[in-house]
């Protein structure tokens, strides 16, 4: 059922990937950010964005000096991640299953992915996992307290019956004063409709408390320093600081994991990564390594 459930997201998702927003979007995100990852901590610092899409996000961490490997379950969301962010190493793989060694990362960041997995829970465990001692975890989590938990319980019925290309216009076009209200900016009919699809039509959703998020964050060794409401207050954005004491020196370059026998690190060459161990093969093609088992 699990590799079902993968399956079912990733099918969803190749059919519409997350908005984008162009450079209004990046910017905001850019900003937004620095009070859960100030600049000290982005500058220099390998940063592993899990489930990066189109690679806004990323390209805004970037902005500020981060360097960017990004992971998505999505091909169609690299292939514009790889436009958008040409200097990042981009990944095609599972958030429950991270082909990424132990610690890879100085700072990891999951932005409004690991509560449309199957399993939020180890979405968690595997971005503490692949953080650094000392390293910053920053989350987007859908709150278990909010309006949008009930509109997507109540949308149940719909969502199994009625395809999201179905959609009329006019219900599509009612996501404008959200996202006016939220970036400032409007978005095409296709955006929009990506856009409430996004919300009412994922295959999986699941929502959280504070106190549950924080409590799996300390089981993985991850204190919480931050935790902020976002709009409509619809999700919590929080960052971590994970147990033990940073290194002064960046992470050179991304470390991968054998996902069949879990050796790591990984042989790197211009055609990919291979576990000597086992001999599996993760080829790069077209800029994007294929760790998907």
């Amino acid at each position: 059922m699990p590799e079902l459930a993968v399956q079912q997201t990733k099918s969803y998702y190749e059919d519409y990937p997350f908005i984008e927003g162009g450079a209004p979007r990046i910017a905001w995100w850019q900003e937004y950010l620095r009070e859960f990852l100030p600049d000290d901590e982005v500058k220099g610092r390998l940063i592993g964005d899990i489930g990066s899409s189109v690679g806004e996000i990323s390209r805004g961490l970037a902005n500020r000096g981060g360097r960017m490997a990004c992971l998505d379950l999505t091909l169609r969301g690299l292939q514009r991640n790889r436009q958008i962010n040409p200097e990042a190493q981009l990944f095609n793989g599972s958030a429950l299953n991270l082909p990424f060694a132990d610690e890879a990362f100085d700072n990891t960041i999951s932005i409004g992915v690991l509560m449309v997995t199957p399993d939020c829970r180890k979405g968690i465990k595997e971005v503490a996992r692949v953080t650094a001692p000392g390293g910053t975890v920053v989350l987007f989590i859908y709150n278990y307290w909010s309006y949008l938990n009930f509109a997507y319980q109540l949308w149940a019925p719909i969502r199994k019956t009625v395809p999201l290309a179905s959609v009329p216009s006019w219900m599509v076009k009612m996501m404008q004063p959200f996202v006016r209200s939220h970036l400032g900016m409007k978005l095409d009919e296709p955006l929009l409709r990506r856009l409430l699809g996004d919300k009412l039509w994922t295959p999986h959703a699941t929502f959280h408390t504070k106190s549950e998020l924080v409590r799996w964050g300390a089981e993985e060794g991850l204190t919480m320093t931050h935790a902020k409401l976002f709009f409509h207050d619809y999700a919590w954005v929080m960052s971590f600081k994970k147990a033990g004491t940073r290194s002064p020196t960046p992470k050179a370059d991304v470390q991968l994991r054998c996902l069949s026998c879990n050796r790591s690190p990984l042989l790197r060459s211009a055609e990919g990564y291979k576990c000597t161990g086992c001999n599996t093969s993760y080829p790069t093609l077209e800029g994007i390594t294929r760790c998907l088992v």
